[in-house]
Formats: structure tokens, C-alpha cells, sequence
């Protein structure tokens, strides 16, 4: 009698969770845009293995979301961020090293990482208009490092890289809190960490080729809707 019963109670529970899920099922796109501040050794200003003398810049992103369940969801994300290089701490260390010995001057571009994830997100329920998401997800970058010159006064040109362009796998972990003016429409704050690591030609160094962990976090504010 026993079994029946229990199984029994187990359909019921699935029909509900399932009947659940359907209810609590629907899609969300948002844009944002914000500040991109770099972090670990992508922020470092000493001239060390895998600095990176970057400083903050700016981003944009789009974001698409398919909720499951209640609790559960699909996401997937493509953003563009332009990161700049610190060009006075880059120059800082060259009069350090050459102990001020003639005057050096230091030209560079700027960053810029584009990336499309995809991943999971974990959600608490909407209350009060507002939800909170858990979002973590995978994918590739594309990574561009900017052309390179230093040159001293005394020396001539002392260090030089060119721009190049390097493909990589990404992560990105964050959290986005989801405030609904109406049915349809809200706004979106955003707060997400993103990790690659490309390796970059450089025709100077005798590996010609170098590693850079390129790590920032991404603060941003936006628009979501209903679809």
C-alpha cells in the first residue's frame, strides 16, 4: 500500500513543479552601459610579468534572458568594452628603470575586448517589482591590444609593439538587480566579472609571444523588457 501511495505523491509534486515552471516562464532582453575597471595583474602599474598598466574605460552590453522556472534561467550576453592604457604609470616606470636619464615618451591605444557567453542564471523571485540574478557563464572574447611606443630622448625608440588582435575563452560571474516600473519595461543594475587570458605577438621579445590576464569588472546601469 505503501508504494503506490508514495508514487502517487511523487506525480502530484512533478505535475506541480512542472505546472510551476511553465507558469514562471518568459524571456527578458536588456542593454546597459557603464564603466569597465580593470583588476589583478590587468591593473598592475610595476613592471612585472603579465602587467598591464590598464585603466578604467567604458563599456556596453546586451543581454538576453530565458526564465525556466522560478528559480532557474538561461542567459546569454555580447559586450563590447574599451579599456584605456596608463600611459603616465607606463612612462613612470621607464624613468625609474633609465633612473631619469633623458626624457621618454610613451604612446598607446587603448584596449578593447569584445565577447559573446552564454551560462546559467539563479533567481530570486521578483518581490516588490525587483528580482536579483545570479548569472554565470562561458564563452570566447576577442581581444585587441593597442599599438605600443616608447621612445627616450637620448635613446631613441627603447620599446615598441604592435596592435594585434588574439581570440580566447572567457568567464564571467555577476549579479543583476531588475527594477520593473511597469508589466513590461524596468531598469537594470549590473555588476559582473569578466577573466581571459589571450596571447598576444609581440615580433621584439624573443618568445614572440606573451600572455596577459586580462581582468575587469563591468558596473552598469540599463534598460530590461518583457518580452
Amino acid at each position: 500500500m505503501k508504494k503506490p501511495v508514495m508514487t502517487i505523491l511523487i506525480f502530484l509534486i512533478t505535475i506541480t513543479l512542472v505546472d510551476a515552471q511553465k507558469e514562471n516562464k518568459k524571456s527578458v532582453v536588456g542593454i546597459n552601459s557603464g564603466i569597465s575597471i580593470p583588476y589583478a595583474d590587468f591593473a598592475d602599474k610595476k613592471m612585472e610579468n603579465y602587467s598591464g598598466f590598464a585603466a578604467t574605460g567604458a563599456n556596453i552590453e546586451i543581454d538576453f534572458f530565458r526564465y525556466t522556472g522560478r528559480f532557474f534561467g538561461l542567459s546569454s550576453n555580447i559586450g563590447y568594452s574599451s579599456i584605456f592604457f596608463n600611459e603616465k604609470a607606463y612612462r613612470s616606470e621607464y624613468d625609474r628603470i633609465l633612473d631619469n636619464y633623458g626624457k621618454t615618451t610613451v604612446a598607446a591605444g587603448n584596449y578593447q575586448v569584445l565577447k559573446g557567453l552564454i551560462g546559467l542564471i539563479l533567481k530570486i523571485p521578483e518581490t516588490r517589482h525587483t528580482e536579483v540574478l545570479l548569472v554565470f557563464q562561458l564563452g570566447c572574447s576577442m581581444s585587441v591590444h593597442p599599438n605600443l611606443l616608447v621612445t627616450n630622448s637620448e635613446l631613441g625608440e627603447i620599446n615598441s609593439v604592435k596592435k594585434d588582435t588574439e581570440w580566447s575563452s572567457m568567464s564571467n560571474a555577476g549579479i543583476k538587480i531588475n527594477y520593473y516600473l511597469s508589466e513590461k519595461y524596468g531598469i537594470s543594475l549590473n555588476y559582473g566579472l569578466n577573466s581571459t587570458r589571450p596571447g598576444f605577438h609581440d615580433e621584439t621579445s624573443n618568445e614572440k609571444v606573451f600572455f596577459l590576464p586580462v581582468r575587469y569588472q563591468n558596473i552598469n546601469i540599463g534598460l530590461v523588457i518583457n518580452l
